[in-house]
């Protein structure tokens, strides 16, 4: 097995110049190991994610593990057309799902290709694994987009990651 310098184990190798695990960053390291724009307010919370639908400034939870995936801000159009259209509280998408749906948006830029969430919903279908969260299924493996995915994230996601203010791209009021 080749050493990986993106993946991160529960146990150190005592690099002491090595990046940190997620589950141990402050605030600080969060926003700059993942790039969080100035307009977005951050808080790292242990434990269940709560409901944050009466919530003002757009604000949800995501899961410390979803960074590590991929997710980053602004998210990209097919990202967002997923939010919207499935209504899954993005706290119950595993990672997987967030590395095929920034995968086939990254796709879609260096080969120009326009994939719409429907072709990725034709590809991909969606399952409600252990514990309530949402993955993606591949009906089609010969067509997957996205490979090698690892197996799981090693047990549930239990730290997460409050976001405030303009995360999503979205500037205005909704309706």
């Amino acid at each position: 097995m080749s050493a990986n310098k993106e993946s991160t184990s529960s146990s150190s190798s005592g690099d002491a110049h090595a990046e940190k695990s997620v589950d141990k960053l402050n605030v600080r390291e969060f926003r700059e190991r993942f790039y969080i724009p100035n307009g977005v307010s951050v808080e790292l919370t242990d434990g269940e994610a709560v409901s944050t639908k009466k919530n003002e400034d757009n604000a949800i939870f995501f899961t410390k593990e979803q960074f590590n995936a991929g997710l980053r801000f602004p998210l990209p159009s097919l990202f967002k057309e997923f939010l919207h259209f499935t209504q899954i509280p993005p706290a119950y998408i595993h990672p997987n799902m967030v590395r095929v749906l920034i995968g086939c948006s990254i796709l879609g830029m260096l080969f120009d290709l326009d994939l719409s969430l429907l072709e990725v919903l034709f590809i991909y279908s969606i399952k409600k694994v252990k514990n309530d969260i949402f993955s993606f299924v591949a009906s089609l493996p010969s067509l997957q987009l996205v490979t090698s995915l690892p197996d799981s994230t090693k047990g549930a996601a239990k730290e997460h990651v409050l976001v405030k203010g303009l995360w999503g791209g979205f500037g205005g009021a909704s309706g």
